[in-house]
């Protein structure tokens, strides 16, 4: 009997970005390239045509995904709708970016690749941070998945122990302080490091539901005050407060 040859089915990077224009140069020169020499195939919605809903076929294609690669330059809401989609599928993202503007605030803990089109060779540049980006997220996909969407239960998603869990956020936590804090333009006159560490107690604070009161009285009392000024103090929580990281509420 003569034995069938079955093609292998390849793990897919499903690429969430907008259509047309040089996006679409982009995904043939710069995406899809880097997504191949990582050893995955790339697909865009539009790659298949079949007559069903495009919905439909963008939560097959981020299912069936080992990777998702969202560029967000432009703050599109479709990409937003899609990378939410892929959120909530506990899905590896890497996100990339023309500006830090362009990514919402919740997301900046997460692995982001910014380019700088002024940089002559910015397209191979950006193609090698893509190919070296999937390789290490493949390697340890559940470090480019938001705490939030992983499962503690035996039965869905990415399955690992509340205590990993707990761990994943307190150090995505501390990803996004570094970032926040590599962004900002003006930084504390203080150490960024003591700055980091009032930040992180700020936000443990709130994760207890204390009010601003309460902290700042818990801060004092703990020191803080002599280290940053009772004024400067008082602005620092507030603005935590009210832009609280990424699941501390």
């Amino acid at each position: 009997m003569a034995k069938e040859n079955y093609k292998q089915k390849k793990d897919t990077c499903f690429v969430i970005m907008p259509f047309g224009g040089w996006f679409d140069n982009y995904y043939v020169d710069i995406y899809k390239p880097a997504i191949v020499n990582a050893g995955l195939e790339p697909k865009r919605a539009d790659d298949i045509y079949r007559p069903s809903s495009i919905v439909q076929d963008i939560w097959d294609l981020t299912k069936e995904a080992k990777i998702v690669l969202a560029d967000l330059t432009g703050k599109n809401a479709n990409v937003l709708y899609e990378l939410g989609l892929a959120h909530s599928l506990a899905k590896p993202a890497i996100l990339v970016t023309n500006s830090m503007d362009d990514v919402p605030f919740d997301l900046r803990a997460l692995r982001v690749i910014e380019f700088d089109k002024n940089a002559s060779n910015w397209g191979d540049l950006l193609k090698g941070k893509i190919e070296i980006a999937i390789k290490e997220t493949l390697e340890s996909p559940i470090k480019s998945v938001l705490p939030a969407f992983l499962d503690t239960d035996d039965i869905k998603k990415t399955q690992i122990t509340i205590t990993e869990k707990d761990f994943l956020e307190l150090k995505r936590e501390l990803e996004f302080l570094r970032n926040e804090i590599r962004q900002s333009k003006v930084l504390p006159k203080k150490a960024s490091l003591d700055y980091t560490k009032l930040i992180v107690e700020i936000a443990h604070m709130l994760n207890l539901e204390m009010s601003v009161d309460e902290i700042q009285i818990e801060l004092i009392e703990r020191g803080w005050e002599s280290k940053f000024g009772y004024d400067e103090l008082q602005k620092i929580i507030k603005s935590v407060y009210l832009n609280p990281p990424p699941g501390i509420l």
